[in-house]
């Protein structure tokens, strides 16, 4: 527990006048849901896959943590033994915490410190929640909104302040064990992807290519996806389009067309940790040359951009890089879609969709402007040309002096993909290697 026990710490350093307080998921996994997952922040700091509806409050100004446990959840009527930490001074220790009490306890914890002066801090939401009710209702939805209210109501003469910058900061570099954490996660979820190319094939629906990529995830050890893998296929493809799944009893399923190109990203979740990783594949295991000459230009952007990355450079210096190098290669470009590609892409909103994002407890995080050496980034490029839509990711490890590519042994190139594709339809359930990015 001494990871936790110094994020705890550290957590104190940037709060010494009030007390951080976190919620555990609230409840157990939907019956439609894969697994459990815990609060991503609860998660970060306690290292406690259980202990739904707990309560963690990390006081920055007696340097203690103190965590409040409910009675055992229920489950269609029955006491669920065994998913709650236990109460007490041995079982307090084992955790690295100063107590472990009754939840019952935490509201006079807190009405006494407020007593004493201290601020209340709590986390925020990386997007803004939807809380399900229009103005002027109390919100249905919305977990960090729902604790914020709810603190304010027992609370009302408290002050509370966000934590949230401080946590983003705190997530944003790497320890040596998370580091470890996720380049298995990675190359797990490089295997499971290699794994699930056989399943993309022309008159087959995208739900048969998802429930590969799950399937392909638990084969390769992992709990199952980090999040439902988007498989999304000829328009559904598209940036604008694609996020209508969220909102789609289907998933927007639809058949796979011969032509077509697939967004293949996905996650696979390991140790508590999450993963991002993607590329785009051909329906038919053959790209159009319109269709190679375009994904070549990507990806010769994307490695001009990699190879700025290093520690102490800002995320805006690696998108001018993998600008430059569109520019530098728009005048040899011989398709007609490979020309539109890029003058789209050199357009001035040409590369808005394109992001560096953190990856850690939750498969997207928010990155600094600035790389710092130990963060663990996704570089996620993402435009539209023609009737096709274009995406890449990969999970890279900054470093003092350049990056890793953790998601080793993916394809890149038009031919690499193919020649990925083919191996799979070849043997199902083979794994024939192609090179990852080495090390730099």
């Amino acid at each position: 527990m001494s990871e936790f026990a110094a994020r705890r710490r550290a957590l104190m350093e940037r709060i010494p006048d009030g007390i951080a307080l976190m919620h555990a998921a609230s409840n157990g996994k939907q019956q439609g849901e894969p697994s459990f997952v815990q609060a991503a922040t609860f998660f970060y700091f306690t290292g406690d896959f259980g202990s739904p509806a707990a309560i963690l409050a990390i006081d920055g100004v007696a340097k203690q943590s103190h965590l409040f446990v409910p009675p055992p959840p229920t489950a269609f009527g029955f006491s669920v033994d065994g998913v709650v930490a236990d109460t007490g001074a041995s079982s307090a220790a084992r955790r690295s915490m100063t107590t472990i009490q009754p939840w019952d306890s935490l509201l006079p914890f807190v009405h006494r410190r407020l007593g004493e002066g201290v601020t209340l801090y709590i986390d925020e939401p990386r997007w803004r929640e939807a809380l399900g009710m229009p103005s002027g209702l109390d919100p249905v939805g919305g977990t960090q909104e729902l604790w914020r209210r709810s603190l304010t109501r027992a609370f009302p003469a408290a002050t509370i302040k966000s934590v949230a910058t401080a946590i983003r900061e705190l997530r944003y570099v790497k320890s040596p064990a998370e580091v470890a954490v996720l380049r298995d996660n990675a190359r797990t979820t490089a295997r499971a992807l290699r794994g699930a190319l056989d399943a993309i094939r022309p008159n087959t629906r995208q739900r048969m290519a998802e429930m590969r990529v799950a399937t392909a995830c638990v084969e390769e050890g992992a709990a199952g996806p980090t999040f439902w893998p988007w498989m999304m296929t000829g328009p559904n493809a598209h940036v604008k389009m694609l996020v209508h799944a969220d909102f789609s009893y289907a998933q927007m399923d639809r058949v796979m067309r011969a032509g077509e190109l697939v967004r293949v990203d996905i996650g696979c979740a390991k140790h508590g940790y999450g993963a991002d990783v993607g590329r785009t594949v051909p329906v038919s295991g053959r790209f159009t040359p319109g269709q190679a000459e375009t994904w070549n230009l990507l990806i010769a952007a994307y490695r001009a951009g990699m190879a700025k990355m290093k520690g102490g450079v800002a995320r805006t210096d690696v998108l001018a890089a993998s600008r430059a190098e569109i520019a530098r290669l728009q005048p040899g470009l011989t398709t007609a879609q490979g020309r539109r590609a890029a003058q789209r892409l050199l357009a001035t909103d040409g590369m808005a969709d394109w992001s560096i994002h953190s990856v850690g407890v939750d498969s997207g995080e928010s990155a600094l402007p600035i790389l710092a050496a130990g963060a663990v980034v996704a570089f996620e490029p993402i435009f539209s040309v023609d009737e096709d839509a274009f995406y890449l990711e990969d999970m890279i490890l900054i470093t003092e002096t350049g990056y890793e590519v953790l998601s080793a042994g993916l394809p890149y190139s038009a031919k690499e993909i193919e020649a990925a594709m083919a191996a799979a339809r070849g043997s199902r359930g083979g794994k024939a290697a192609v090179p990852g990015d080495a090390a730099r």
